[in-house]
């Protein structure tokens, strides 16, 4: 999926991320990938939140991330 966002099509999976993250959560990681992330790590956001997120939450968010702001 994220191959196909970096391609440029936009994707939704607002409904799916409803179910995993509240919308404070999300907001907290966007603001993440938009102010202090620079290269957009996975690995990166996992040590800058000390585990409070699993990878697969970060790793969808990234991809909303990048659809939404990037295309």
């Amino acid at each position: 999926m994220e191959h196909i966002v970096n391609s440029g099509t936009k994707v939704n999976i607002d409904y799916y991320l409803e179910h995993l993250l509240d919308e404070d959560e999300q907001e907290e990681i966007l603001d993440y990938f938009k102010e202090e992330s620079e290269s957009g790590d996975i690995e990166e956001a996992m040590e800058y939140f000390e585990g409070d997120y699993e990878e697969d939450q970060l790793k969808l968010m990234k991809i909303k991330f990048l659809s939404d702001e990037a295309n």
